[in-house]
């Protein structure tokens, strides 16, 4: 995984992929891998743990929201009262309870 020029390169068990990371809505730590979900509602699962990719991706507007979400601040909707992300295309991000107010703090400087 590296980025150049905005352009962020994803091995797989098929091959590597290149994406801007403002297709990327959201990153998902499941075990060893991590899922991906893009704006054209794909899904990608690369065995590259959740970690690898905060370092990568918060330059560009990520945010860890909890032990297992990252987040991209371009598509989320609204943060709701029982500690949820919505994210634009309707998906559900949870925030910690440890990490709310770390969040709320970039969420708000963001805005």
């Amino acid at each position: 995984m590296q980025y150049i020029n905005s352009v962020i390169t994803i091995n797989t068990s098929q091959g590597q992929y290149f994406f801007s990371p403002e297709e990327i809505v959201r990153l998902e730590a499941s075990s060893n891998y991590t899922n991906i979900y893009f704006s054209n509602k794909k899904k990608m699962i690369t065995a590259k743990v959740l970690k690898e990719f905060v370092q990568m991706l918060e330059p560009f507007g990520f945010v860890r929201t909890h032990r297992t979400h990252l987040v991209n601040r371009q598509h989320i909707l609204c943060v709701t009262s029982d500690n949820n992300i919505i994210m634009k295309d309707s998906s559900v991000a949870e925030i910690s309870r440890r990490m709310k107010s770390g969040v709320m703090r970039v969420l708000r400087n963001a805005a």
